[in-house]
């Protein structure tokens, strides 16, 4: 049997101190030897085995790799346990001369109570206290084997419960853990471009509708550049889909070097790419551009043999515009610079 370890030690000790001090506090369900030794003879039966089997069932299932996803039966699993184990307790209980309904209960709240961690850690506490004042009676009265061994099993169930108390929480954690960065993995497949890792257009179009709304109530500028890379066809019929890959990436990665980080910048599709300018004057949008357009040209690609351009269109918020006017005329000026010869920025 393994080892108990330090930290459920400790917990241990607390869920016996909680219990202790529930106890001191003068609870008239713990005074008296009959409340104390009652409880216990109503909690010890239906705790121990209930844990028992439901961990040896458990390791059962994830031994043969068969896994309890449905909540509903991991739920119910317990509860039926419980109810048997109700039954039989309550069979033997009766010839000792207790009372059957205080039986009842026992089990199936239990068995319920552990997949509510709030509620097993009431009933565990619980049970301790009434450790406690089975303690405070052995050691009051006569010591006889009934005695003791009710002692025992309730410190036994602290050790225990301390330690599904540790091992409930420690994978609730890892799986909270494991919950967010799948999330986060989700979230990139959902809104970002996986060969330039940046925003895609179904992220930029939720964006820009924000930054079009709040520009229009508080009056303020924005501009969107509309950018293309010039000849691209070419580079992926004479070089290879591979190679284009590369100059998409190169062209990404200039764009968002030259952009602020309170811009929006998507790949719009193919060779395209979009920028949303928020809170800046003409000029600066201008100088922004045109940083853009010669950081492209001074690429250097080992496998493109000439000089990889891009052409740029911009336009700026007018008070006529709806967003889809915004975009379209930033795409006018984009045509404007193809047909002007490329490598050039048109637009306001």
């Amino acid at each position: 049997m393994k080892r108990p370890s330090h930290t459920s030690l400790i917990l241990a000790g607390i869920t016996l101190v909680g219990g202790g001090l529930m106890a001191r506090a003068g609870l008239p369900f713990f005074h008296g030897d009959f409340s104390s030794l009652s409880l216990l003879r109503i909690a010890v039966p239906a705790v121990l085995p209930l844990m028992v089997l439901v961990l040896l069932v458990n390791r059962a299932l994830r031994a043969s790799k068969v896994w309890l996803d449905n909540l509903e039966l991991r739920a119910g699993l317990p509860t039926a346990i419980a109810y048997l184990l109700t039954l039989a307790v309550v069979a033997l209980d009766i010839l000792h001369g207790l009372p059957p309904y205080l039986l009842m209960p026992a089990c199936v709240v239990f068995g319920m109570a552990l997949w509510n961690r709030g509620l097993l850690l009431a009933i565990l506490t619980v049970v301790a206290a009434g450790g406690l004042g089975t303690l405070r009676f052995v050691m009051a009265g006569a010591i006889n084997l009934e005695d003791l061994t009710i002692l025992g099993t309730a410190l036994l169930l602290a050790q225990f419960s301390a330690e599904t108390i540790r091992h409930t929480l420690a994978p609730t954690e890892e799986r909270v853990r494991s919950l967010e960065a799948e999330n986060r993995e989700l979230w990139d497949l959902s809104y970002r471009d996986s060969l330039t890792a940046i925003f895609n257009r179904r992220y930029v179009q939720q964006i820009a509708t924000q930054l079009f709304t709040r520009a229009v109530r508080y009056h303020e500028q924005l501009h969107v550049l509309m950018l293309d890379i010039d000849h691209f066809k070419r580079v992926n019929d004479k070089l290879g889909h591979a190679v284009g890959d590369e100059v998409l990436k190169a062209v990404a990665a200039t764009i968002q070097a030259f952009v602020r980080s309170s811009d929006a910048l998507a790949r719009y599709g193919g060779e395209e790419f979009i920028v949303y300018i928020v809170q800046a004057n003409p000029e600066l949008v201008q100088f922004i551009a045109n940083r853009i357009r010669d950081g492209v040209a001074n690429l250097h690609l080992e496998r493109v043999p000439w000089t990889v351009t891009i052409s740029i269109g911009v336009a700026g918020l007018q008070s006529a515009d709806t967003l889809d006017s915004l975009v379209e005329r930033a795409d006018k000026f984009l045509y404007k610079s193809k047909q002007q010869g490329r490598n050039r920025v048109s637009g306001f």
